[in-house]
């Protein structure tokens, strides 16, 4: 009885798989089970991420660049917050370099190799600049305030166009004494200020630029534009869900139905 009964149940199993609406029904279910899987993958949220990284950093490195002004003009700056200013981008840029390889070793859409190794450098060449200019740039600023005493004690002497020239220096302007004269008692270190100065401003020139903003702006771009995708897709997904769901319900239907004739 018992094996009469197990055969009619595996006779009865095997006819059921060979009707279409049984097929029809497991297709579409596992259509649901990759569609439920894929629309719990995070994407947006990581994408979202490192879109409002990128936005952070940039907003650091601005934040960074106007302490830098002062520096350049000789105002008073705290010195460790300028130092911690530049930790920060260089700990972002690290970071980011570390992120996006575990990202790409987790299936995630990543940016091109190049570019992210361009931001990176880009942004610890940088800092490079940014500490050495700071130590420099206010060891000439101090080196300045000295001359400025000596020529107080000795006014008589001082020529005015001197004086213009140093302030001119001070604001980071490329200048040169040439046609002034000079007071004997500090004219080799009135000489070096100057030329102290035009190589601090050609180092201002090699960090004041659009550089990594440029690199920054490309990854940005790289990733809004996976956050439009991924968004839009999640947009899309409850209806494909619904329509796949209402498919598998008449499916459903049509199956127990034959099964009944």
């Amino acid at each position: 009885m018992n094996g009469q009964t197990k055969k009619t149940i595996a006779e009865t199993l095997h006819m059921k798989i060979q009707t279409p609406w049984i097929w029809l029904v497991v297709v579409l279910t596992i259509c649901l089970t990759a569609l439920f899987y894929v629309s719990q993958k995070p994407q947006v949220a990581v994408y979202s991420q490192y879109v409002k990284s990128l936005c952070d950093y940039q907003f650091a490195d601005a934040s960074l660049m106007r302490s830098m002004e002062r520096v350049r003009s000789g105002y008073e700056v705290d010195s460790a917050v300028v130092l911690a200013q530049m930790m920060t981008l260089r700990e972002v840029a690290l970071s980011f370099d570390a992120g996006i390889q575990k990202l790409e070793q987790t299936g995630f859409s990543t940016p091109p190799a190049s570019s992210v190794s361009h931001f990176k450098s880009s942004v610890l060449a940088k800092v490079s600049c940014l500490h050495r200019y700071l130590s420099e740039r206010s060891a000439w600023i101090d080196e300045l305030e000295n001359v400025y005493r000596l020529m107080e004690m000795g006014s008589s002497d001082v020529d005015l166009a001197l004086v213009r020239k140093l302030d001119s220096a001070r604001a980071g302007y490329a200048v040169l004494p040439d046609g002034l004269v000079l007071p004997e008692a500090f004219n080799k270190r009135v000489e070096t200020l100057f030329q102290k100065n035009l190589d601090l401003y050609d180092a201002w020139n090699q960090f004041n630029n659009d550089k990594t903003l440029s690199a920054s702006d490309e990854l940005l771009h790289f990733f809004q534009m996976e956050n439009v995708k991924e968004i839009s897709l999640s947009a899309k997904i409850p209806l494909a869900f619904y329509f796949l769901s209402l498919v598998l319900l008449l499916a459903t239907f049509f199956f127990i139905f034959k099964s009944k004739q």
